[in-house]
């Protein structure tokens, strides 16, 4: 779908683990409003990230997991609902949206 930094990103909705008690009620149910994103090019920083996926919603956070200096090259973007989440999956997925700084 979408390329950053030469890089095409693989978007997906975060789910709970399979071992995980899952609540109850959908409306308590946190992991898809947040989006795991692979294969982020090296270069690419929190800004950029920030840059391509604020247009779809309130991004509550992002989070570039690093070891020993660089990030390891995926990234977490929790956004504050459920509808934002898709929309950014939705519109980053499809083969039209290229972007590339």
């Amino acid at each position: 779908g979408t390329v950053l930094d030469g890089h095409a990103l693989i978007l997906q909705l975060c789910r709970a683990k399979k071992d995980a008690v899952l609540p109850k009620k959908i409306e308590n149910d946190k992991s898809s409003t947040k989006l795991i994103v692979r294969n982020v090019a090296f270069e690419a920083t929190e800004k950029d990230l920030r840059q391509l996926f604020s247009p779809f919603g309130q991004i509550k956070r992002l989070r570039l997991p690093m070891r020993i200096g660089k990030h390891r090259g995926f990234a977490f973007i929790e956004y504050m609902t459920k509808q934002e989440a898709r929309n950014a999956l939705e519109a980053l997925s499809t083969p039209i949206s290229t972007v590339v700084t």
